[in-house]
């Protein structure tokens, strides 16, 4: 008897990654409609939460270079696509493990998927990967409008997909409290203006504001050094650095406001999931207009700069508690449009 079967392409499986970690809850959610999923991952990590019908596949050994990891995960990847039929393939941020299975795929009449969510890569080689991982792939999702960094007609967005269950919080009441960054440290993400626009407001001397995230590239172990020793001076802003991302509710829980810096090109996680727990977001980037109420979006949105965060903070601290539940309300019922419970609908939807 033929089981029905999909096979995932993803960059980890580690539940204690902080900005990967949900991809285990995306595989679990996914299972729920196959017999089986076959997931080719880049790295395994801690995947002890996965459920039995997921089976994980990896490259021989973690002290392969880059060139031999992808020779023998394109060997795992032939072997079972001869063995097995698939409904589809989904590639989650893996354009390269699309393209050295590229001719594989094509001899077995494999639909692939790829979901890419991001401003895009910068340099020369990984771009042209991204965009011939474009063109061989029959279809592209992506999380919002602006979050595909090249122009294909096959590109649908089609949200982010949640833990809205496990981040939600019902609120019948904002008390002030703390602010909190989750992001990954890095240049890009404008940590710096974010922590000196909470400092530069009326606010910054009387709360906290705790930075959740790392750095990936050395260019943001830099960057991460600069931010360190820039605001060591300060009681009141911590660095936590990673954290298990099924332990975020507990800085999340502790906080009132979050912070995004992020230009177009970026639509965060952190931000949907924040926005699911009753935390009020300052953002700057125009894609999470969608995600605010209307009457609320002049008091939310900056313009990135240190001294437009200063008095969105101030203004905001002034509004009634009845308008910051408003606010939150609102939030939380367009958030739930991108569940966890509505990913596999979403996708066949594009299918």
């Amino acid at each position: 008897m033929k089981k029905n079967k999909i096979l995932v392409f993803n960059i980890s499986t580690d539940s204690d990654n902080t900005s990967l970690g949900f991809a285990i809850d995306w595989l679990n959610e996914l299972s729920e409609y196959y017999d089986e999923v076959d997931v080719v991952t880049l790295n395994k990590g801690k995947s002890h939460l996965l459920k039995e019908n997921i089976n994980i596949y990896t490259h021989e050994s973690v002290n392969l270079n880059k060139i031999k990891k992808f020779i023998s995960l394109r060997k795992t990847i032939k072997s079972l696509l001869i063995s097995n039929e698939y409904k589809f393939c989904l590639a989650h941020m893996t354009t390269a493990l699309l393209l050295v299975s590229s001719t594989i795929f094509k001899f077995r009449k494999i639909q692939s998927i790829l979901w890419y969510t991001h401003k895009g890569p910068t340099s020369i080689v990984k771009r042209i990967v991204l965009y011939l991982g474009a063109i061989i792939s029959d279809l592209i999702i992506t999380a919002s409008k602006n979050s595909f960094p090249l122009k294909f007609k096959k590109v649908t967005p089609i949200g982010h997909a949640i833990n809205f269950k496990t981040f939600f919080r019902s609120k019948d009441n904002h008390e002030v409290k703390d602010f909190l960054i989750i992001s990954r440290v890095s240049r890009s993400k404008n940590l710096d203006e974010s922590i000196q626009g909470f400092l530069d407001s009326n606010y910054g001397d009387s709360q906290n504001i705790t930075i959740v995230g790392g750095p990936l590239t050395q260019q943001d172990e830099v960057y991460e050094n600069y931010l360190l020793n820039k605001y060591s001076i300060y009681s009141n802003i911590k660095f936590v650095g990673t954290v298990r991302h099924t332990e975020l509710n507990k800085f999340i829980d502790k906080s009132g406001f979050h912070i995004n810096n992020t230009p177009e090109g970026f639509y965060d996680k952190s931000v949907l999931e924040t926005l699911s727990s009753g935390v009020i977001n300052f953002y700057s980037n125009s894609e999470y207009d969608k995600n605010t109420h209307p009457n609320y979006i002049d008091n939310l949105k900056f313009d990135s700069t240190k001294n437009d965060l200063s008095e969105k903070i101030n203004a905001v601290y002034e509004l009634e508690n009845s308008m910051l539940l408003e606010i939150i309300k609102f939030s939380q019922d367009k958030v739930k449009q991108e569940s966890l419970e509505t990913l596999h609908q979403r996708i066949l939807k594009v299918i």
